[in-house]
């Protein structure tokens, strides 16, 4: 919600979306009729591309909570899935919000 809203708009947005949270998708599987191909996101790996490691980079323990509860509400509605290719991985960056 933006930080720019009076309380009184951002009570009035939070109770709009609570009472018409049915229309909203919130899963793949609520989309129904949309296909795969659309909402689906793929990373398009050129066969001559040459690999790059990147040394691993080490989080703080917070920081390291913080970005695993993350991935695991991903997995848990679907967004997101465990990769097959591992050698095209990178360190998770993370950035804190001005709202904390």
């Amino acid at each position: 919600m933006g930080t720019s809203l009076t309380s009184a708009d951002s009570t009035m947005v939070s109770q709009t979306l609570i009472e018409n949270a049915d229309i909203f998708a919130w899963t793949t599987s609520d989309m129904s009729g949309v296909s795969l191909n659309i909402i689906t996101h793929r990373l398009l790996v050129y066969k001559e591309a040459r690999l790059v490691s990147q040394k691993k980079r080490k989080m703080g323990e917070e920081k390291h909570n913080v970005a695993r509860n993350e991935i695991d509400k991903l997995i848990k509605v679907g967004f997101i899935i465990k990769a097959q290719y591992t050698t095209w991985l990178t360190n998770v960056v993370m950035v804190k919000k001005s709202n904390g």
